[in-house]
């Protein structure tokens, strides 16, 4: 594509890209002013003083109906699809979306004692009280040879993802040096197991994992620098900048103007073949925060061509699409993927 022919596309870009922040924006302020309070009731309302409340009220739900009919008009125009979803497909739970999250980012946050199993934690608690009287930490009371995880249906999905998986010995140790009886293993929930692996943690000094998140920035750094490269400088961002984003990814981290967007949402993730492919990076997508990313979100979700990797703008001319054979390659290097594996 020539210089002249860019710009050309480019003016159209920057055009649509603005519609639809400044309907966003509006529907935001629509949809979350406040009413003024009573000082400030003598301000002039313009052409509405003369309304009662509820008369307000009316017009800024239609302003409202029309800003959202506005946005999906446009996205729909530029090929992006309302997401209809399955209602006989059940959505994740609250405890599903929290370990796939954990698994995304591999952040962690100690759960409230409330939602603690009572068996975990009346163990623990006496675990604790016990600690509290003595002035070096006892022995482990059980091996941790005797604590069967298999047996407990939240560790028969958690095991499904990698990160989760490789913390198995781990968690099996902390249990029993936490003086958690064996048998409360077939009774513990997700945020037992998240508070065990909070106390591996801060006892080591370690994080659990490295989350999905950083995996897949900088999967995607490796694989589409070059594309990623192309498609910003055709943006008109300058080559240091550029550099300096490839960077970040590079380590791991994303820059501040983009972010990773699951195509299938993680409240759908049972829609996917394999429930596990939901932080892959298949189901993965780079995009620009505001409009682009708000955009895939919008109303009740948007569906988006399952081959873009980058979704650098509405215009195909700033999307790349993936490949999956360098990706394949990537993931053998690494030591993740089988040499006669295929990816998805």
């Amino acid at each position: 594509m020539s210089k002249a022919q860019n710009d050309k596309r480019l003016a159209i870009e920057r055009k649509l890209v603005a519609a639809i922040r400044d309907k966003m924006t509006a529907l935001a302020n629509a949809q979350f002013c406040k009413s003024r309070s009573d000082s400030n009731s003598n301000r002039d309302r313009g052409n509405y003083k003369h309304m009662s409340r509820a008369e307000r009220q009316r017009m800024r739900r239609l302003k409202i109906q029309w800003l959202k009919n506005e946005i999906h008009m446009l996205l729909y125009a530029n090929g992006l699809k309302p997401h209809i979803r399955d209602p006989q497909i059940p959505r994740a739970t609250p405890e599903e979306s929290l370990a796939i999250r954990f698994d995304f980012d591999g952040i962690l946050h100690r759960p409230d004692n409330s939602l603690l199993s009572i068996s975990y934690l009346s163990a623990k608690q006496e675990y604790m009280e016990s600690l509290s009287n003595q002035d070096v930490s006892p022995p482990p009371k059980y091996d941790y040879t005797n604590y069967a995880l298999d047996t407990s249906p939240v560790w028969q999905w958690l095991k499904n993802f990698d990160n989760f998986r490789q913390l198995r010995k781990r968690i099996t140790h902390q249990l029993a040096k936490n003086h958690i009886p064996p048998t409360a293993v077939q009774t513990m929930n997700y945020y037992d197991f998240v508070d065990t692996i909070t106390d591996y943690c801060k006892q080591t000094n370690t994080r659990p994992f490295e989350g999905k998140r950083a995996q897949n920035l900088k999967m995607f750094a490796h694989c589409y620098h070059e594309e990623f490269s192309q498609v910003m400088l055709s943006l008109h961002y300058k080559p240091r900048d550029v550099q300096s984003m490839l960077q970040q990814m590079q380590k791991g981290y994303c820059p501040n103007i983009f972010d990773l967007h699951h195509k299938t949402n993680v409240t759908n993730f049972r829609e996917l073949e394999e429930h596990k492919q939901i932080n892959d990076f298949s189901n993965m997508l780079l995009a620009f925060i505001h409009p682009h990313h708000r955009s895939l979100h919008f109303d009740k979700g948007y569906d988006i061509n399952k081959d873009i990797v980058f979704f650098g703008g509405f215009d195909p001319a700033y999307q790349i699409r993936r490949n999956p054979e360098r990706e394949r390659q990537y993931l053998i290097s690494k030591g993740r993927l089988p040499k006669d594996a295929k990816t998805r």
